[in-house]
């Protein structure tokens, strides 16, 4: 098992020393790294879920534990590397995982990311690999269980979104994002754009970035999505894949 991390610094050097720590820690991989919160929270939103976010507290424009309440939906947890002690408490209160000093010693970051792996590990032990989508149905108290195996496609629709199966369709009151989060384990589901997610199940064919599904129906790949995209085809091609 490997995290995917980012981190978040407005000192260079700083950046530079954690980078190193992620290099040498068995485990953990550097996916990115800014030296403010606004183009993190941007690069989280398009992305939508990283493992570890690496955070500074004291930081201009918005500070970490701001910041920290912003970035929470979008990643598994949340390490403060910070130069001060006083902000222990309150950044606990808001559910941080770890709280390293600067400088960070590389046995501290190794311990650290150690205990956050083996929480994942456990986690993933315990998960319920459920084959089925629950969602809202028209009613107060109705839900709907659909099979995973039968959605082409999930389009979403401002304020709710449209579950498109291989025999029959359903509206429901959720956010593509939060149907994200509850298949986000499941490795035949893709995002492809801000209002569309995929199955590649029922994919016939890519052609660059046009995807071809077994019904006929097309799809493309928008700008800020092709590198997970591109990435999503590497993990998955036998051999070197492409380049």
């Amino acid at each position: 098992m490997e995290l995917k991390c980012v981190i978040i610094d407005d000192e260079q050097y700083i950046l530079n020393q954690i980078e190193e720590l992620v290099s040498l820690t068995p485990g953990i991989i550097h996916e990115k790294s800014f030296d403010n919160a606004y183009d993190a929270l941007t690069y989280s939103h398009n992305q939508k879920h990283v493992d570890i976010v690496f955070l500074d507290i004291e930081m201009p424009q918005i500070n970490g534990i701001e910041a920290a309440k912003l970035l929470r939906p979008y990643c598994d947890f949340l390490v403060f590397v910070t130069g001060h002690v006083e902000y222990g408490a309150e950044s606990f209160e808001i559910g941080v995982d770890g709280y390293l000093l600067k400088p960070v010693s590389e046995v501290k970051f190794i311990q650290q990311v150690q205990r956050l792996l083996e929480t994942k590990s456990n986690e993933a032990s315990t998960k319920n690999p459920d084959n089925f989508l629950l969602v809202k149905g028209g009613a107060k108290h109705k839900y709907l269980s659909i099979p995973l195996a039968k959605i082409l496609y999930i389009k979403s629709m401002s304020n709710y979104i449209q579950v498109f199966l291989t025999d029959e369709e359903h509206i429901s009151y959720h956010t593509l994002k939060h149907v994200e989060e509850a298949i986000r384990d499941r490795t035949e589901f893709l995002r492809i754009n801000r209002s569309e997610m995929i199955s590649f199940n029922h994919v016939k064919q890519v052609d660059g970035y046009q995807i071809l599904m077994n019904n006929g129906k097309k799809f493309t790949v928008s700008r800020s999505y092709k590198n997970k995209f591109d990435e999503f085809l590497r993990s998955r091609l036998p051999g070197p894949g492409i380049r």
